[in-house]
C-alpha cells in the first residue's frame, strides 16, 4: 500500500476562491477589487495569508496591484507557461508545511510568477518506502501526457535517483546526492555557512562547538558539517572540540541533550542550532540551568529560509534571497529544462549572511 498523498496548496485554494468571486461578480479588466482587509475577511484568514493569495493571482496576471492605489482586475486570462508547462509536482517530506508553511507559500508564489499557467500540487512522501510512491507518481505523470515538471525538496536519495532516471524536467530545492547528475538545483551556500560559523566561534573565543542538527541528514547538512570540521581544525580546534548531535525537533529531547552538553563543556561553548525549534529548546535548557557569563553557551541559528519577523534576539544565518526569489529561481530552471532539455543543468547558489542582535 502506498501511503503518500497529494494536496493542493492552501494558498492556491484561497486564490481559486478569489478568482471565483471575481467571475461571480462579473468584474472586468480595470475594475477595482477587494482591499486586503476585505479579502481576508471574505476568506476567513489572516491578512498575511490573504496577501499571499492575492499575490498569487497577481503573478498569474488575473489581478494588478498598484502601490497606494489598490488592487484591480487584470486580464482574467492565465498566461501560458514557458514550454506550455501545465503542472508542477512539488515532492516534499510530510513535515514540510508544518515547519516551513510561510516559506512554502513564498516559494510557490515565485514559481507561479515564472510559470503562471501551471497548476502546482504538493506530493508528500510516505514515512516508509518512498521509492514505491515516487515510481507510482512518475507513472501518473507520464500517463497524463501533458507537460509537467517536478520540484524535489528534502527528499531521500532514492527519490532523486528515480526522478533523474524518469527523464522528467526537474529541479532540486537543496543539494544533490553523490552520483546524481542531470538535475538542476537551487541550494544555500553550504560552504559559506561553514565559514560563517567558524568565524563566529573564533571571534567569540568558543573552545567547543556542537552542531544540533537534524535527525535525518540531507546532502547540504553533510557539506556544512564536513567543511565546518575542516575549518575548525585549521583554526586550531582539537579532536573532541567539535561534536554533532542528531536530534528530532522535540523540545524535551533537545533540552535533555543541551543540558548534558553544557555539563560536559561548562565554559566557552558554541551551539549551532540547525532549526528555530532547536534554538528555542536550547535557550529554555540554558535558562533552566541559570548559566551566565562564560558558562552561558553562545547560540547561532542556521537552517532558516528568511529573516525572523520582528527582528532577531539571537545571532542567525539567513539566505539573502526571499522565498519568492528562491521560487522564481526554481521556476526559471524548470522552464529551461522544458524548453531546452538538452542544455546543461542549471545551478543556483543562494548567498548566506550572518546577523547578530
Amino acid at each position: 500500500m502506498i501511503s503518500g498523498y497529494s494536496q493542493t496548496p492552501r494558498i492556491m485554494e484561497l486564490a481559486q476562491q478569489l478568482e471565483a468571486d471575481i467571475r461571480r461578480k462579473q468584474l472586468k479588466p480595470g475594475d477595482p477589487y477587494l482591499p486586503l482587509a476585505e479579502a481576508a475577511r471574505m476568506l476567513g484568514v489572516g491578512s498575511s495569508t490573504a496577501n499571499r493569495a492575492l499575490q498569487l493571482l497577481a503573478q498569474r496576471g488575473i489581478l494588478e496591484r498598484v502601490q497606494r492605489r489598490g488592487t484591480f482586475i487584470g486580464s482574467l486570462k492565465r498566461e501560458a507557461s514557458p514550454g506550455l508547462l501545465k503542472r508542477v509536482f512539488m515532492v516534499v517530506h510530510r513535515n514540510y508545511l508544518n515547519q516551513e508553511g510561510r516559506v512554502a507559500d513564498g516559494v510557490l508564489v515565485g514559481i507561479q510568477g515564472i510559470l503562471p499557467g501551471a497548476d502546482v500540487q504538493f506530493n508528500f512522501l510516505p514515512a516508509t518506502d518512498p521509492a514505491e510512491y515516487v515510481d507510482s507518481l512518475i507513472g501518473e505523470i507520464l500517463r497524463a501526457k501533458e507537460p509537467a515538471g517536478v520540484v524535489l525538496t528534502k527528499v531521500p536519495f532514492v527519490v532523486q535517483r528515480a526522478i533523474k532516471h524518469s527523464g522528467l524536467p526537474a529541479v532540486v530545492h537543496g543539494s544533490l546526492y553523490p552520483s546524481i547528475e542531470g538535475l538542476s538545483w537551487v541550494e544555500q551556500d553550504n560552504l559559506g555557512i561553514a565559514r560563517l560559523v567558524t568565524s563566529f566561534a573564533t571571534a567569540h573565543r568558543c573552545r567547543h562547538v556542537c552542531a544540533l542538527t537534524r535527525e535525518v541528514m540531507f546532502p547540504g547538512d553533510n557539506i556544512v558539517l564536513s567543511e565546518l570540521g575542516r575549518l575548525l581544525g585549521n583554526a586550531g580546534y582539537k579532536a573532541g572540540e567539535f561534536s554533532i548531535s542528531h536530534l528530532p525537533d522535540d523540545r524535551h529531547a533537545i533540552m535533555t541533550e543541551v543540558t548534558s552538553i553544557a555539563q560536559r563543556h561548562p565554559t566557552d561553548l558554541c551551539l549551532l542550532c540547525r532549526s528555530e525549534a532547536k534554538a528555542e529548546a536550547a535557550m529554555a535548557a540554558i535558562d533552566r540551568l541559570g548559566l551566565r557569563g562564560r558558562r552561558r553557551p553562545r547560540l547561532l541559528v542556521s537552517g532558516l529560509y528568511q529573516r525572523p519577523p520582528g527582528g532577531n534576539s539571537l545571532p542567525f544565518l539567513f539566505p539573502t534571497l526571499r522565498p519568492e526569489e528562491i521560487g522564481a529561481a526554481i521556476g526559471r530552471l524548470l522552464a529551461s529544462r522544458v524548453t531546452d532539455p538538452r542544455s546543461s543543468p542549471g545551478h543556483v547558489v543562494i548567498p548566506i549572511e550572518l546577523s547578530e542582535p
